[in-house]
């Protein structure tokens, strides 16, 4: 059943469809929320005539229009009667004709060759001569007009510089005769000259796409180097997951649908075709971005422990997850594809180090973007109200009843390889010519079906509202991507092959601060927790999104400081700062804990040794800034056995075996 929103939304896109010739979307006919109506009987024929095929549907006394009413639909025929159909499809009751044509045309014909037809033809029935005109001769004309304002309004590419000016100069006076001097079509024509492409070619989307002018080093994550593909865990996940849906749908909109079809599409690598369906090539490009990202990131460091890596994968979850509820399954499944890669895949230690409920929430997903019986279920998820269970078949994650939906824009960016497999299979399954060499319309009917979802599916993407983040969007487009080569040997590097799953330390381990409470918001740090609103913008004009909350752990993966044997509590702080760009000497300002197993924890006193600690069972560390009228005080100073009585009074034998390793 068709949601009553989407179904909404289908009557206002119909104009945009192909209203004018009273279309209806046969691919959604299933859905229909209305009982099933007794039809009348319908007799289904065909009738030939020279260079064409009609399949003519008769229906029997008692069907709207009267008996016996009839509608003739073209089935097959020569290049010419097609475009001279243009002309009679209205009259004949071929209600989606001229929109299937306009969208289709292209894998047979070219413009200029279908232009000069149509007006060939209305010129050899007169219907371009002054003075008065016969009633066929002026249903011709507004047959004519009705197409070409389709023709402009939907395809302005079509009548840019690749026409001939003696064409257009036939076009023009046309449209006079048909429409008048100076009619909105004519104007629309004038201003489509001089623009190779037109103002929707589709092209390159680059620049656009990511917010161009907003670039330049101020407000970047990583100010200057390369960047650090470990800088996704600063970032929210919700916030991830709004930024990619702003970019997946500002391209997604950019579609042109018919270089989706499979005949253009599977040529797309011929020599002398890399340019072609570049509007598809730009949700392609995307796709493998954010993939590349996840995998670049799941990847990085091969000196981190499995549980610090953990983390990471942990949080492309949570995104994916967030990517769910905003209904951008573009993003949820190039996410999902890249945690399924084998370099990804194959790191066990990593998975066995995973929290059970995102391993929970990672299945759910995949499930969603699995391949099986042809997408089925990310088809009936696409055209959903809502993220609600559909009697049961949605496995939505938990996570995604943490706000209200009502709060979150309403939208949906479809995975365009569904559709392109649909097309292509199209494409391979039916002939584009029959054995007499008529051109097969039949075909193009039902590739104008799928394209008319893809335009439904715009018309909805159109109801997101997302404010760009150059910061997060800076980090994603400047990560340089690996080659198959490079994850493989990295994923070797991290987990070599055969390895018994023995947990080892790295020469110089790497410390994750876990948990944060206030952490560095007196010194206005830009760090980021997975969950929690935001409001307003932040210091040094970061995003609301980069704003630490107010209080209470938030289970934050913060940035990654490299720690040696040498390092004392005081520089492994520092190095924390200086990694969340602060000044090292706020150092003392802070005090570094490790929780342990039960609710305990065990706080650090200066003299403490870091690398110790690191080896024991917890790998979860706090940094809190120290409480109103506490001293910093020096090392000498520091009151080890007291701090050790007042964070940790009951500790077990393992803390005291772990305390003397430190101390």
């Amino acid at each position: 059943m068709l949601p009553r929103s989407l179904r909404q939304l289908l009557e206002g896109a119909r104009l945009e469809l192909g209203e004018e010739q009273g279309v209806t979307l046969s691919g959604y006919r299933s859905w229909s929320p209305d009982p099933p109506q007794p039809q009348p009987p319908v007799t289904l024929t065909e009738e030939a005539e020279e260079g064409v095929i009609y399949t003519v549907t008769t229906r029997q006394p008692g069907a709207p229009g009267g008996a016996g009413s009839q509608a003739r639909s073209l089935k097959a025929g020569s290049l010419v009667r097609l475009v001279r159909h243009l002309l009679e499809a209205q009259t004949l009751g071929d209600a989606t004709y001229i929109p299937a044509f306009l969208v289709t045309y292209r894998v047979f014909a070219r413009p200029p060759m279908v232009l000069g037809l149509l007006l060939d033809r209305l010129e050899e029935v007169g219907a371009l001569e002054p003075g008065p005109v016969s009633p066929e001769t002026a249903e011709l004309q507004r047959a004519f007009s009705s197409v070409m304002c389709s023709w402009l309004d939907r395809y302005p590419e079509d009548f840019g510089g690749a026409l001939d000016s003696g064409l257009v100069e036939r076009l023009g006076r046309s449209l006079q005769c048909a429409l008048g001097q100076g009619s909105e079509a004519e104007r629309r024509l004038l201003a489509l000259r001089g623009v190779p492409g037109g103002p929707s070619n589709g092209g390159e989307l680059e620049e656009e796409e990511w917010g161009a002018g907003e670039d330049g080093p101020e407000g970047g994550v990583t100010p200057r180097g390369d960047p650090d593909p470990l800088d996704i865990l600063i970032f929210q996940a919700d916030h991830v997951a709004s930024q990619l849906t702003l970019v997946e749908a500002a391209l997604f909109l950019r579609v042109v649908p018919y270089q989706c079809l499979g005949s253009l599409w599977s040529q797309r690598e011929k020599k002398g075709r890399e340019r072609d369906c570049p509007s598809v090539r730009a949700t392609v490009r995307q796709f493998n971005r954010l993939a590349g990202a996840v995998i670049r990131s799941c990847l990085a460091r091969p000196g981190l422990r499995p549980q610090q890596r953990a983390r990471i994968l942990e949080k492309w979850i949570h995104v994916a997850e967030e990517c769910r509820t905003l209904r951008n399954f573009s993003s949820l499944c190039a996410i999902i594809s890249a945690l399924q890669s084998s370099p990804v895949h194959r790191l066990k230690r990593t998975w066995d180090e995973t929290a059970r409920d995102a391993l929970r929430s990672y299945e759910e997903l995949s499930t969603i973007c699995s391949e099986q019986d042809n997408y089925n279920l990310s088809r009936q998820l696409l055209f959903q109200e809502g993220t609600s269970k559909p009697s049961g078949t949605d496995p939505a994650p938990r996570r995604q009843l943490r706000r209200p939906q009502e709060q979150r824009p309403v939208g949906v960016v479809p995975y365009l390889g569904t559709f392109l497999r649909d097309l292509v299979m199209l494409d391979t399954a039916m002939k584009d010519e029959l054995e007499n060499g008529y051109i097969n319309f039949e075909k193009r009917r039902k590739e104008f079906e799928v394209l008319a979802q893809l335009r439904l599916l715009q018309s909805v993407c159109r109801n997101y509202s997302v404010q760009p983040s150059p910061p997060f969007q800076r980090w994603l487009r400047a990560l340089p991507p690996l080659s198959e080569a490079q994850s493989h040997s990295l994923s070797c590097e991290i987990e070599p092959p055969g390895e018994a799953p023995i947990p080892q330390r790295p020469l110089k381990p790497t410390l994750v601060i876990t948990h944060c409470t206030e952490l560095l918001s007196s010194v206005g740090n830009p760090l980021v927790s997975w969950e929690g609103p935001s409001s307003h913008e932040g210091p040094s004009g970061c995003s609301p999104d980069l704003l630490p909350p107010p209080h209470g752990p938030t289970q934050l993966l913060s940035r990654l400081a490299q720690v040696t044997s040498q390092d004392k509590t005081p520089s492994v702080i520092a190095k924390v700062l200086e990694k969340h760009g602060q000044e090292r000497a706020a150092a003392p300002q802070f005090q570094l804990v490790q929780l342990l197993p039960e609710g305990k924890e065990l706080t650090f006193p200066p003299t403490a040794n870091v690398f110790y600690a690191m080896n024991g069972s917890s790998l979860d560390f706090v940094l809190r800034p120290k409480s109103a009228g506490e001293p910093a005080l020096p090392p000498s100073a520091a009151p080890r056995r007291a701090e050790l009585s007042a964070t940790f009074p009951k500790i077990k034998a393992t803390g005291r075996k772990l305390a003397r390793a430190l101390f």
